[in-house]
């Protein structure tokens, strides 16, 4: 589009514009502006008659369309916000101009929202130089430009009213994602909601910081460069219905960004503490995912070490629903009959192992069994089973594994539960069941939840090994409690 189609917004007097304000203020404003449009390459003189929304002509600026109402729709057609026509543009553009070619929408004109650009074109509608595609979206995002019909035909430039919260991130993440509001804070970093701009898809970014301190500070630092990356590693070779799946990810010297599927029905922390605790029915399905997913890492040779109910995703708020474990921060991988010696894990769901030794001894796969005992506690009676409230520090609890079902939540749940849990909270890890004798023990063994779980799951049940399979090893002996 040629450059002598731009209005010559200097001969505008102030006059003229004082009487366009004049006239726009009686038309009453239903929201906050969003956002705004600036003519590029066009001719938008007429545009003040059209419009719903407020334009402003000075002499020092091209016109623009002031946002706020929730959609903005462009086209030959009389029903949108801005109708083109001959004043606007040359009749060989305009005759490749759709009834309605475009539409810009924030929902509920709320600035913490992304802005998306939905293309109703025949002949395309541009963003940047890209297509977008009929019926497809992007969001747009400051200094976007709109091109109709063709890439060079620039016709608009995207102003938003919210520089949104990713403007000190790298060029890779914002010229890839919108970034939006804080989801949490961990002790890895800041996670944040963001949407990709092509495909305008949810994900949860982690943002983590690498820590720059010498060699020798590298034990108990969480921010560990070599303990970031390997937590991308692991999550990168991992493809589970239940395990978190990475995205992307984006390697900086100070920082790496973790793309991660986002799951919009909160952790199962947050669940528990909302319903005060989860029936016998509801604890058993999620359990059984959470079994699945521990299954599917030790069989990879990989140990979680930080299993609690903050780690583990719900895919939505209804009371069924898929999750997913999440956070191989404290993970790593090991062979098979190999130890890890770290220290790590949060006190309360730790093993005592890993507590008696201080981390200086050998400890294997079976401390992710412990942790699951205690997620299930949690769950079925909303407490927690060592807690320093409970008379004597709870790592002295946890060692000599001291726990009660006095909480009068159990009276309500039944024996074989608490067998189970009893049978994962025992103190020698030799003793201490396998994640395949947890999965066929027979509190687990519900028709009804194992159809709904491998439903959610997506598993073929046909295709599945049966759960007669899982009791491959006897019940271990322990001394009455």
């Amino acid at each position: 589009m040629a450059r002598e189609n731009c209005p010559d917004t200097q001969g505008a007097t102030q006059s003229q514009a004082s009487n366009l304000w004049t006239q726009l203020e009686s038309q009453p404003i239903e929201n906050v502006v969003w956002g705004r449009l600036y003519g590029k390459n066009i001719k938008v003189k007429t545009l003040g008659t059209r419009v719903k929304h407020k334009i402003l002509i000075t002499n020092s600026s091209p016109p623009y369309v002031d946002l706020c109402h929730e959609k903005f729709a462009a086209g030959r057609g009389e029903g949108n916000d801005l109708v083109l026509t001959l004043k606007e543009l040359p009749e060989k553009m305009l005759c490749r101009i759709s009834k309605v070619h475009f539409q810009i929408r924030r929902e509920n004109c709320d600035l913490s929202k992304p802005v998306y650009i939905q293309d109703f074109s025949r002949n395309g509608t541009f963003v940047n130089g890209e297509l977008i595609g009929t019926n497809k979206c992007r969001i747009l995002q400051n200094d976007d430009i709109i091109a109709l019909s063709h890439p060079n035909c620039q016709a608009f430039v995207f102003k938003d009213s919210n520089l949104n919260e990713g403007q000190d991130l790298p060029k890779e993440i914002t010229s890839s994602y919108y970034v939006s509001k804080k989801l949490g804070f961990g002790a890895c970093g800041i996670v944040r909601l963001v949407y990709d701009r092509r495909t305008c898809i949810k994900y949860a970014m982690k943002h983590v910081m690498k820590n720059m301190l010498a060699e020798s500070t590298k034990v108990n630092n969480l921010n560990d460069p070599e303990r970031v990356m390997n937590e991308a590693k692991i999550m990168k070779a991992l493809a589970h219905p239940c395990v978190i799946k990475m995205h992307d990810i984006v390697d900086k010297p100070d920082s790496v960004y973790m793309v991660l599927e986002f799951m919009k029905g909160g952790d199962l922390l947050k669940r528990i503490t909302t319903k005060k605790r989860l029936n016998d029915h509801i604890s058993k399905l999620f359990f059984y995912q959470m079994c699945h997913a521990v299954k599917y890492l030790h069989d990879k040779g990989i140990t979680h070490r930080d299993l609690k109910p903050d780690n583990v995703l719900l895919e939505s708020a209804d009371e069924e629903t898929l999750l997913k474990v999440s956070d191989f921060g404290l993970s790593k991988f090991v062979q098979k009959n190999s130890v890890m010696r770290t220290l790590c894990g949060t006190p309360q769901y730790v093993a005592p192992e890993v507590l008696l030794t201080q981390g200086r001894g050998a400890y294997t796969k079976k401390v992710d069994i412990w942790s699951l005992g205690v997620v299930l506690f949690t769950c079925l009676s909303g407490t927690l089973p060592f807690h320093d409230d409970y008379g004597s520090p709870a790592i002295d609890q946890i060692k000599k594994g001291k726990f009660k079902f006095s909480h009068p939540a159990w009276k309500t749940v039944s024996q074989r539960a608490k067998s189970l849990i009893t049978d994962m909270l025992t103190v020698d890890p030799n003793t201490r069941p396998s994640i395949d004798y947890v999965l066929g023990h027979s509190w687990l063994r519900d028709q009804i939840v194992i159809s709904k779980a491998k439903a959610l799951m997506k598993i073929d049940p046909l295709g599945d090994v049966s759960d007669d399979e899982n009791f491959l090893e006897p019940p271990q002996k322990r001394a009455k409690r």
